[in-house]
């Protein structure tokens, strides 16, 4: 926090004032809640619907059938909450752990989500989960979120998810693949653009494999989505 911020709060806080940074749920997702107000639809239903994200079957595919009504889950970046609130129902006797850097979007889906004792929500530091103990976890789930930050990130975040999971958990992420036709088309795509997106990431199939087989990992099923990237599925080693 800079002094001008310290000093300005000091002197607004006895009128309950606070200044604060924009929150990121509406920088990152502001277009689709006010396009999805002005059709009349729940802003993950617009999401889904219009915006490549068919959450149900891509779950139904790479998650869901790795774990139960009682396992511990944790998604990463959950953003508006697309995947997040399926996940919420499907844990019906285990824990949810719902992990983002940023505090506004968890305060978004502390409101958006039904009340349910197994979902906690976690502010963590951009690149550990916020969790000491290890060997604990039965997946770890990202979307959405390695499509838009770099390789030292993306190692950061794979050595993490080894770490919590039990052996035979799994990872389920995806990114952008240049060595397939998805992703290489959604980088020429993005390239077209008027204005590409920049903050988008391109990656090769054996550098992704490289950083999962050294953190213990071992992929089990790769599966491409409509938006043009891969899925993983991968599975924590027994030692």
């Amino acid at each position: 926090m800079s002094l001008l911020k310290t000093t300005l709060n000091g002197m607004l806080s006895p009128f309950d004032l606070e200044i604060r940074r924009k929150p990121y749920i509406y920088h990152c997702s502001y277009l689709w809640s006010e396009d999805a107000k002005k059709a009349g639809m729940d802003v993950n239903d617009f999401v889904e619907k219009d915006h490549l994200k068919p959450a149900p079957a891509e779950l139904a595919e790479v998650l869901f059938p790795y774990i139960s009504g009682g396992s511990v889950v944790c998604e990463l970046g959950p953003g508006t909450g697309c995947y997040t609130r399926r996940i919420a129902e499907k844990i019906t006797g285990g824990e949810f752990h719902i992990v983002d850097f940023d505090q506004y979007t968890i305060d978004f889906l502390k409101q958006y989500l039904k009340p349910n004792p197994r979902v906690q929500f976690h502010v963590n530091n951009g690149s550990t989960l916020p969790f000491s103990a290890s060997d604990w976890m039965d997946a770890v789930f990202c979307t959405s979120m390695f499509t838009g930050i770099n390789l030292t990130y993306f190692a950061a975040y794979i050595k993490e998810f080894s770490r919590v999971l039990k052996p035979g958990g799994h990872a389920v992420f995806d990114y952008f693949d240049v060595a397939t036709k998805g992703g290489w088309d959604n980088l020429m795509e993005n390239m077209a653009r008027e204005r590409p997106i920049f903050n988008y990431n391109y990656h090769a199939t054996g550098t992704i494999d490289k950083l999962v087989d050294l953190a213990g990992l071992q992929i089990v099923k790769r599966v491409p989505t409509i938006r043009g990237s891969t899925f993983v599925v991968a599975t924590k080693i027994a030692k």
